[in-house]
């Protein structure tokens, strides 16, 4: 007779599903809103994420364009235009993205900021297992 592990059969639906992945989406969002209502908040952000999953998309960064001018702005405390590698860098730390490697030493400019952020922010995007 076999023994299922309810431990490994756990781990394997929780992955299967991606809720990790949905629980820290949540309550990333939930803690940054600070909405009035939080439990209409979840219901929301869960609408939201099912319309993705039911299209087959990842769901939207939290951050918008406006997020990331003023990311840009803070390394660019001169106002030349343009911020090293090694801010861009460190730049998406804070967004988030750990293993971020600039790609050469020129310096980058704010549509090149946006667009570098926008790729990789779309990397680590939650994803949500198909709809069946």
């Amino acid at each position: 007779m076999s023994r299922n592990d309810p431990r490994r059969e756990a781990e394997e639906y929780l992955e299967q599903h991606n809720i990790r992945g949905l629980f820290k989406h949540l309550s990333t969002k939930l803690l940054f809103a600070k909405p009035e209502d939080p439990k209409m908040f979840l219901v929301e952000e869960l609408r939201k994420v099912y319309d993705c999953q039911k299209d087959n998309q990842p769901i939207p960064s939290m951050f918008e364009d406006k997020d990331l001018v003023a990311m840009y702005g803070m390394f660019d405390v001169t106002g030349s235009g343009k911020i090293s590698h090694q801010q861009v860098s460190q730049a998406m730390r804070n967004l988030g993205i750990d293993d971020y490697e600039a790609p050469s030493a020129e310096k980058v400019d704010l549509a090149t900021f946006k667009a570098i952020a926008r790729e990789e922010l779309d990397k680590i995007a939650l994803r949500m297992p198909p709809i069946e």
